[in-house]
């Protein structure tokens, strides 16, 4: 236990009108933190440095340690910049001479910009662009931070907090296994040696219908993002992914054992595209076989819920779907429009996933919304047209927007273990203003 006491007297004279604002102002300029802290500091140099040494000037040949001279140091906090001298010790068993303070504080040497900066600068860059983010901590620390800086604190903390979901995932894979999950993938501007960026990201929801991240990769392929997923033994031997028609998402993880439900809205979109990739048919007809199509699958989604008790029927409402899939894609191929043939009829099974799952109890999303509103997030932050990445610097800035985005209590709990609040009970303040 170790009580400091600082002693202070502050005073304001008045003179003429002023505002609330104004006095504000004149308050937050004398830097009263700033001030405290480096009181602090001195006091406490003299605690340790006296714990470890000894009394000053005091002679002991037995001592361990001994005092070395002075040192002076530079950091950069939340309350600004402090400047202050701190006692040197030499280790007279190894000849080590080191600084106690800065151990006792957990200043590591050669970092300026503690840890309390680098997650304040880390959390608005998910927000803001680097430069912006240059200028808020500017304008707030009254010190200089340069992008790059702030480009390796996004880095080191996006590792950081990647592997930290990483650890959370595998602590729950026995609680629980996951039923479905979703996949998709969008491009990025890239600062490489490439045209484009690729961003590919699973995600799940569990009970309480909570997003659950699994995996944020960049220029990874299907394949490596399934792995790493599958090392998680997070999901069900038969989970069902939720997507659009992407090839290689879907080979990469129904070749594992897993089944598909392609999304409603992509199949009507990529359908579109098909007939109009055909160039067989005018506007209007197009129209009319999405309409057609949408009409199978929306009456099926209906009938799930309706006969969701009676199974017998809904298998036989899931044939009839299907045969009309079929139907549809054999007229297409008759009128020539033989790439949207080919495509209905390879999914007309993977749209009523869902529904034969509902036949065994199992309930499924019939839709892909809760990633697309996902994948607007990383659209928000990271795909304007004047943005480069590196697959590096995006990977780790997408696991930190993307984990606080899916769930808070994890990017609390994460800031909490990385900034070690918990030590903050440790500590009592008080402070105590004299009568007038």
């Amino acid at each position: 236990m170790c009580d400091i006491l600082i002693p202070m007297d502050i005073s304001l004279s008045l003179n003429g009108d002023v505002n609330i604002v104004n006095i504000v102002d004149q308050i937050r300029a004398l830097n009263v933190e700033n001030v405290i802290l480096c009181r602090f500091i001195e006091i406490m140099n003299d605690v340790v440095t006296t714990d470890l040494c000894g009394e000053k000037y005091k002679h002991n040949k037995n001592e361990r340690f001994v005092r070395a001279g002075k040192g002076s140091r530079q950091i950069t906090t939340m309350v600004g910049k402090l400047s202050f001298v701190v006692d040197k010790v030499r280790d007279t068993w190894t000849g080590e001479i080191f600084k106690p303070l800065l151990t006792t504080l957990g200043i590591q040497p050669y970092k300026n910009f503690q840890e309390d900066v680098s997650w304040a600068s880390t959390d608005i860059a998910t927000k803001c662009t680097f430069r912006d983010t240059k200028y808020v901590m500017e304008n707030f620390l009254k010190e200089t931070l340069s992008p790059s800086t702030i480009n390796r604190r996004v880095i080191e903390t996006g590792a950081e907090i990647k592997e930290f979901l990483k650890n959370k995932n595998k602590d729950s894979s026995c609680d629980e296994k996951y039923e479905y999950f979703y996949g998709d993938g969008t491009k990025s501007h890239s600062q490489e040696d490439r045209y484009k960026n690729d961003i590919n990201v699973v995600i799940t929801t569990n009970d309480q219908n909570e997003k659950v991240l699994l995996s944020c990769c960049v220029n990874k392929s299907w394949d490596e993002v399934s792995q790493e997923v599958e090392e998680l033994n997070v999901l069900s031997d038969d989970a069902v992914l939720i997507s659009d028609a992407e090839p290689g998402l879907i080979k990469s993880f129904t070749q594992k054992g897993k089944k598909h439900q392609l999304d409603f809205i992509h199949f009507t979109n990529d359908m579109l595209y098909k007939l109009w990739s055909d160039n067989k048919i005018d506007l209007s007809a197009r129209k009319e076989i999405e309409k057609f199509g949408k009409k199978i699958i929306y009456k099926l989604k209906n009938q799930v819920n309706k006969y969701a008790d009676d199974k017998k029927t809904l298998k036989k409402k899931i044939n009839e779907a299907v045969d009309e899939l079929k139907k549809l894609s054999q007229y297409l191929h008759e009128i020539g429009c033989v790439k949207s043939a080919k495509f209905v009829k390879k999914h007309s099974n993977n749209l009523v996933t869902f529904a034969i799952l509902k036949t065994q109890g199992k309930n499924i999303p019939w839709n892909s919304n809760i990633i697309e509103r996902l994948m607007g997030e990383i659209q928000k932050r990271c795909k304007h047209k004047w943005m480069r990445w590196t697959t590096t610097g995006q990977e780790s800035i997408l696991n930190l927007i993307l984990t606080r985005y899916t769930n808070t209590q994890h990017y609390e709990e994460f800031k909490n273990k990385k900034l070690k609040t918990k030590n903050k009970k440790n500590i009592q303040t008080k402070i105590k203003l004299k009568k007038t």
